[in-house]
């Protein structure tokens, strides 16, 4: 195949092969959707929360209704848990695909109100909870010859950013910078990594924000995405072999 590129096996269908997708705060908002749009396409699912107990629960129930095979794991993204990365549906999947979507609760705010401890939690749950997932996974990934890494990035860093969101905003520029540096070491060993970048969302997060400065960011957004339609982009990035997964940035 041109440039090295292997033959993605998350995109076939049928037979006995055993595809699991890890989804980071897989529980609530785009998480959840993206966690019920891979357990639709009959991946077994591993949606890992930090806190929410009810949303763990409402999403369990839901995929038990459509039949999905699927749990969601209590699970520290920026903690090391060895025991989580030798579950059987990790240890035994023909193809495994992380999508690292876990970011910390904030509210805009300017700059000058800011502490550092804003700034590091962000990079916490983003790059560090990146970081800490995707290394095990790589190990095993090179072991079978494929896998698939998506990093969550965000519209807000396409051009000039929007006023209110420094520790948030940097923190996804360091995940951006964070995937090109694993395309770099892996994307030519069968690891294909790239991110998205998905519109301003109605998601738990921003519902707890002011409604009014949620109208104004809504109002100024370039564009707004609906959960379900950035997961379904998602999945489909994932299942399409003609994605190089070099590092790029797909809108979504």
């Amino acid at each position: 195949m041109p440039g090295g590129a292997r033959a993605n096996p998350s995109h076939a269908q049928g037979g006995n092969l055993k595809r699991t997708v890890i989804v980071t705060g897989g529980t609530k908002g785009l998480g959840r959707e993206i966690a019920l749009a891979f357990g639709r396409a009959g991946y077994d699912v591993l949606a890992l929360y930090a806190a929410d107990e009810n949303a763990a629960r409402e999403l369990v129930e839901l995929m038990a209704s459509e039949k999905i095979s699927g749990h969601a794991l209590r699970h520290d993204v920026c903690s090391a848990d060895p025991a989580l990365w030798q579950r059987p549906e990790i240890q035994t999947a023909d193809s495994l695909t992380l999508v690292n979507n876990a970011c910390a609760a904030f509210s805009p705010m300017p700059l000058h109100q800011l502490g550092w401890a804003d700034f590091e939690k962000n990079f916490l749950v983003a790059v560090k909870g990146a970081w800490s997932c995707s290394q095990p996974l790589i190990r095993l990934m090179l072991k079978k010859g494929y896998g698939t890494i998506v990093n969550v990035l965000t519209s807000a860093i396409e051009g000039a950013p929007p006023k209110g969101f420094a520790a948030y905003l940097t923190a996804k520029y360091a995940l951006q910078g964070f995937t090109l540096a694993l395309a770099a070491e892996y994307a030519a060993r069968g690891v294909r990594v790239f991110s998205v970048s998905p519109g301003y969302m109605e998601t738990p997060l921003t519902q707890q924000w002011d409604a009014r400065l949620s109208e104004a960011i809504r109002a100024n957004a370039g564009r707004i995405t609906l959960p379900t339609e950035a997961a379904a982009r998602i999945l489909q990035l994932v299942e399409d072999s003609a994605v190089l997964g070099q590092g790029e940035n797909h809108p979504v």
